[in-house]
């Protein structure tokens, strides 16, 4: 079916990881762990978060605090495709407010143009374009941040969680054409079948659905201009709150710890973060920190968990932390933790 005038559509979420997401996602992991019986302290071990946390509508997680969870979780349960049982949990409601808004909106290509609107109120961690060509639908999706060992559990939960919400939005399943992933084909790949219903190609050049652009037009159900009007109005807010949300040394951290690139000098940091470097130094000032204290605990941090996540060599770890001389790391680290990297490792893997 041929729709004209709708063929020149391009829409796109920035490339920009959120500081912090609500703890709606993470709440429905720790739901699915009760009942597989799994304690809630093992499951928020090492996160800084609580119990309580979960049940609190106002709370919001750091990526850094998701992706610890998701790693015990991961631990606890060893189940093969997790990420895609877990996916088919994170229904529209998980979005709040903005998913109210959505669901109340004309089609589906209005409620997607809303959730692009206000990305900073998803639960993703990808970057999103949505292009239109002839009669097809192409949706890429980036992945915003080495997910290392949790890679494949993120993104089936992406996946899945689509195939999901789309279902909630008009009340039937989309069926693509084809599904692309950027990452290899793992055993138990039948069990994307049971999900998308389509051709999947592993080791792709990046994350793609590709879908009739029909779809796109699909009357939505539940449509309520004035109840959108009424929900959109509370996304501004909260969307407001969020960024005003955190101090400038969070802020400063969480642009370090998530930088594709490694670890940026603080000129580079300073203009990211839109901030002139002298500010920048005398706002973490009075926040009673400097740039060297945060980039040495990062350092830290990423190192220990990359020693007790991979199997990385200690000499890639040591390039990764930006260290080109491989004696400066030891010596760091050994001030650190009071060991070197190679003895660290064998004892965390004897008490495992």
């Amino acid at each position: 079916m041929k729709l004209p005038g709708k063929d020149s559509i391009h829409l796109s979420t920035s490339r920009y990881l959120r500081q912090y997401y609500s703890v709606n996602g993470l709440a429905a992991i720790s739901r699915y762990s009760t009942i597989k019986g799994i304690d809630k302290a093992l499951l928020l071990e090492d996160s800084g978060m609580q119990a309580s946390d979960l049940d609190d509508p106002d709370f919001l997680v750091t990526p850094e605090q998701e992706i610890t969870v998701i790693r015990n979780f991961i631990k606890l349960i060893p189940v093969p495709g997790l990420g895609l049982i877990i996916g088919r949990l994170y229904h529209v409601g998980l979005l709040g407010m903005l998913g109210a808004a959505a669901i109340n909106s004309n089609t589906v290509l209005d409620a997607i143009k809303l959730l692009f609107r206000f990305e900073d109120l998803l639960l993703t961690f990808f970057h999103y374009e949505l292009k239109v060509r002839d009669n097809l639908v192409y949706i890429t999706m980036e992945e915003l941040f080495d997910l290392k060992d949790v890679r494949y559990f993120v993104c089936e939960r992406e996946f899945a969680s689509l195939y999901r919400m789309y279902q909630d939005f008009i009340g039937e399943t989309v069926v693509p054409l084809e599904l692309h992933l950027a990452y290899p084909k793992p055993p138990y790949a039948a069990n994307y079948r049971g999900i998308v219903n389509c051709p999947v190609k592993f080791n792709a050049e990046r994350h793609m659905i590709i879908f009739d652009k029909s779809y796109l037009f699909k009357p939505m159900p539940m449509a309520n201009p004035l109840a959108r009007k009424k929900y959109e109005k509370e996304c501004v807010q909260l969307s407001q709150r969020m960024k005003r949300r955190g101090t400038i040394t969070e802020r400063l951290r969480h642009e370090i710890l998530f930088d594709k690139d490694g670890f940026p000098n603080f000129e580079q940091l300073a203009r990211g973060m839109k901030i002139k470097p002298w500010t920048l130094k005398r706002r973490l000032s009075a926040e009673g920190t400097t740039y060297k204290k945060v980039e040495t605990d990062i350092r830290k941090k990423k190192a220990v968990n990359l020693l007790q996540t991979t199997t990385r060599p200690v000499e890639q770890i040591a390039a990764e932390l930006g260290y080109s001389d491989l004696s400066n790391f030891y010596r760091a680290f050994k001030k650190w933790t009071g060991k070197n990297p190679g003895d660290f490792r064998k004892k965390k893997l004897h008490l495992r």
